[in-house]
């Protein structure tokens, strides 16, 4: 099992807990997942990419569990890449949630994770309108990996989540860049292949009835004639027109380079807000638990 933990002046220790159902069943029989009797296993930070995915695929579906201080507050079904509200009622219910993360007030105490595209869990972070505080991922974990490669140099700071930002914009550049290779290659194989003559076919002529609809008369309405002024728009330029034609591949990359920014601003608060929660003025007074 995954604890990520962060330590609140106000809220006490927050932990996100990742698992599986044979996992929390042995802590809590109350756990309502129904696949106790399979066994998991979650991925470290020595795992190979071949590794990764055969757990992937063998592994029973993977649990998630938000508590405040040792109190759960959330139960989910599964780890994805999405805000979360911090507290609820998750302890009452026994039912598993959907992390779906619909409707969640940013001004109010949450949760934003990044899961890759296996399910592994990379970061967690607490937000409170503008504050931002990073988690602190349990060694071992791919999330203590990316954060190790991460904190080696400020580019990777910034280049990681760059990378992570760019979505679908990443194989629309291999398109863009491989796609005159690709079509050069196919061309080669065409060459290569016998010309066959397809067979002519004849095919029956179908004709389809003809229906005369009446066109009722409508009257004519005499519209003003309004003389609009006549605008000459510049032409744009050659680098414009390309921008235009192309906006489905460079908008991704401008919001990946804006995601890498974020990231790096995001991590600059994080280590502010940490510096400011262990001054003992910052902290004192602020142990009240918060109203649900």
């Amino acid at each position: 099992m995954e604890t990520w933990s962060l330590n609140h002046p106000k809220y006490g220790l927050i932990e996100v807990r990742v698992g599986f159902d044979r996992d929390f069943a042995a802590e809590d029989p109350s756990w309502p997942g129904e696949e106790t009797e399979k066994d998991g296993t979650l991925a470290t930070d020595e795992n190979t990419l071949r590794e990764r995915l055969k757990l992937w695929s063998s592994n029973p579906s993977e649990r998630m569990e938000v508590r405040v201080d040792g109190t759960v507050q959330h139960r989910y079904n599964d780890v994805e890449s999405v805000r979360l509200p911090l507290f609820g009622n998750g302890a009452d219910n026994g039912e598993l949630e959907a992390p779906i993360g619909i409707g969640v007030d940013r001004s109010k105490p949450h949760l934003k994770l990044r899961a890759s595209g296996l399910d592994e869990l990379l970061s967690v972070e607490f937000r409170e309108g503008d504050t931002v505080v990073e988690f602190d991922p349990p060694e071992g974990s791919r999330g203590a990996k990316r954060r190790r490669t991460m904190e080696s140099s400020s580019v990777k700071r910034t280049l990681i989540p760059m990378a992570e930002g760019l979505g679908k914009g990443g194989w629309a550049l291999a398109v863009l860049i491989l796609g005159p290779v690709i079509t050069r290659i196919i061309e080669r194989l065409l060459d290569y292949l016998p010309d066959w003559d397809l067979p002519d076919w004849d095919l029956p002529d179908i004709t389809l009835p003809h229906m005369d609809l009446p066109v009722p008369d409508l009257p004519a309405i005499p519209w003003p004639d309004i003389d609009f002024p006549s605008f000459d728009l510049p032409d744009l330029p050659e680098w414009m027109l390309v921008a235009l034609e192309y906006s489905k591949i460079w908008m991704p990359v401008v919001a990946g380079i804006a995601v890498g920014i974020v990231a790096l601003r995001n991590h600059k608060k994080s280590e502010q807000q940490k510096a400011a929660w262990g001054e003992p003025e910052a902290a004192s007074g602020e142990n009240d638990k918060p109203e649900r």
